[in-house]
């Protein structure tokens, strides 16, 4: 039986020049995202350095499943945006170009597992890196399709109607298009296997556990933001709002945590479910090999 734990895909087996191609592609990538307003400038210097230290720590594949998810939720968010903008801008914190602190929640827990990676040469690290993504995707679906349902949501703690758009809350459309944010990435993992001949008898088995777990990361991300995210009473509309503040003056807490905002939920929940998907994947494969 093939060794699957004997990892061979860091970076040092490339050529100089195909690392320059790369570290390049990682420049161009956050340059256009900063040119199509999808990055602030702090954000497309945080992407870019993201790209480079993925790449580095995984080859081509971690930054394939880095751009890819991008490219999706970047897509996703412009589509039906007049029917959506206007209920974030009233919800959420932050709207515009993504900040920073944004990139680093997205793409944080997949740079944790694949420094991991490098440290340990455990393939088990590589199916964390994948699931990472694919919980920031699951979650970015749904945010973004979720919102269109004509159906309102439903808090999944109490299974009661919740505002529109606010963390928490769940629709049979969004469930859906989370499922498909986290098929895509767990594909593109098994494509670029595939691809490059390091495709083994557990393949199958890795593309299901990347979807499951991108999906259940999505649920986490629900659960802990419908719990101990902040939410407030706006001042201006007296209504529910993530929003911290109203022309400089605090918003009064509802609930949750005041240090709690969905950066702090994206990178937990892809954090949280990456490790669980890597303790299974690690005890499920020394079983076998047993």
């Amino acid at each position: 039986m093939e060794n699957i734990l004997n990892a061979n895909r860091v970076i040092q087996t490339a050529t100089t020049i195909q690392q320059i191609i790369f570290v390049l592609l990682s420049l161009l990538f956050a340059g256009v995202a900063l040119k199509r307003q999808s990055l602030s400038p702090t954000a497309a210097v945080g992407a870019f350095f993201l790209a480079v230290a993925l790449y580095y720590t995984g080859g081509p594949l971690f930054l394939l499943l880095l751009m890819v998810f991008f490219v999706s939720s970047t897509l996703l968010s412009h589509f039906k945006a007049s029917i959506k903008d206007p209920i974030e801008a009233e919800l959420h914190a932050k709207a515009g170009p993504r900040d920073i602190f944004q990139v680093a929640a997205n793409g944080g827990a997949a740079l944790i597992m694949g420094i991991l990676f490098v440290l340990f040469q455990n393939e088990a690290y590589v199916v964390a890196v994948a699931t990472a993504f694919a919980a920031c995707n699951a979650d970015t679906w749904a945010s973004e399709i979720g919102i269109l349902s004509k159906r309102s949501p439903v808090s999944l703690l109490s299974f009661r109607p919740v505002k529109r758009g606010i963390s928490g809350g769940v629709s049979p459309l969004g469930l859906v298009a989370s499922f498909g944010g986290a098929v895509v990435i767990a594909l593109t993992f098994g494509f670029y296997e595939l691809v490059s001949g390091n495709a083994n008898e557990f393949l199958l088995f890795q593309i299901g556990l990347i979807t499951f777990g991108g999906f259940m990361g999505s649920i986490l991300d629900s659960l802990l933001g419908g719990t101990i995210q902040a939410k407030y009473i706006s001042l201006k509309t007296g209504e529910l709002t993530e929003k911290p503040t109203y022309e400089n003056k605090p918003n009064p807490l509802h609930s949750g945590w005041r240090f709690v905002n969905n950066d702090f939920v994206n990178f937990a929940s892809s954090l949280l479910v990456s490790i669980l998907v890597l303790f299974f994947y690690c005890i499920l494969i020394q079983f076998i090999l047993i």
